[in-house]
C-alpha cells in the first residue's frame, strides 16, 4: 500500500496517476472515486480528473464509491492497480450520511472499519492500493464541533494507513517528499 498526502491541489493525484502508471501497462487500474459532484465546483474538479485520465495511455476502470467498495471490487490480484481518491472526501461523506444519527459515533466507526477491512483484503490479495488523501491536520483546532470531529477521525484513519502501507509520501507545490 502506497499512501500520498499533501495540500488542497498540490499535485498529489498527479503524483499518484504518474505512479500508477509507472507500475506498467500490463495492469487492470481501477480509479475509486468517493466525490459526490453536489455543487458546481465540485462538479468541475470532478470533470477535471476524469478528463486527466482519459489523457493517459492506461485504461482506468472507474468506480464511485461514496461509502463502501461496490461487490465486483471484493476480488482483487497482483495484476490490478487501485487509487483510492480519496479519504477525506470519503470521510466527509461519512460524516453527512450520519448526520443526524443519535449512534453517530458507532456509524462513523463501522464505516471506517469497513474501509481498513477492504484496504487489507486489497493488500493480502496482492493488489496495489495507492491511498490519495488532503492535509488538514496541519490547521489550527476550529471553533466548530463539527469540523473538529472530522479531523479527528481523519488524524486517526490517516495515521492507520501510514502504518499499514509500505511507502508514504507528502507532495506540496509539485514538490514530493517520501517519508516513509
Amino acid at each position: 500500500m502506497i499512501f500520498i498526502t499533501g495540500g488542497v491541489r498540490s499535485g498529489k493525484s498527479a503524483f499518484a496517476e504518474k505512479l500508477a502508471a509507472s507500475m506498467g501497462k500490463e495492469k487492470h487500474y481501477y480509479y475509486v472515486a468517493t466525490g459526490v459532484a453536489f455543487d458546481e465546483e465540485m462538479k468541475k474538479r470532478i470533470a477535471r480528473h476524469q478528463q486527466d485520465r482519459n489523457q493517459q495511455e492506461l485504461k482506468w476502470t472507474t468506480i464511485e464509491m461514496q461509502l463502501a467498495a461496490p461487490e465486483y471490487l471484493q476480488q482483487l490480484d497482483t495484476t490490478d492497480v487501485v487509487l483510492f481518491e480519496c479519504v477525506t472526501t470519503w470521510l466527509s461523506n461519512v460524516l453527512y450520511r450520519s448526520e443526524g444519527d443519535s449512534a453517530r459515533s458507532e456509524t462513523i466507526h463501522n464505516c471506517i472499519e469497513t474501509l481498513q477491512k477492504q484496504l487489507l483484503a486489497w493488500k493480502v490479495q496482492g493488489a496495489t492500493i495507492i491511498i490519495v488523501s488532503n492535509e488538514v491536520l496541519d490547521e489550527l483546532p476550529s471553533n466548530y464541533g463539527e469540523v473538529n470531529l472530522y479531523r479527528k477521525w481523519l488524524g486517526e484513519l490517516h495515521q492507520w494507513i501510514v502504518q499499514q502501507c509500505d511507502e508514504a509520501y507528502e507532495v506540496q507545490f509539485q514538490l514530493v517528499q517520501r517519508w516513509k
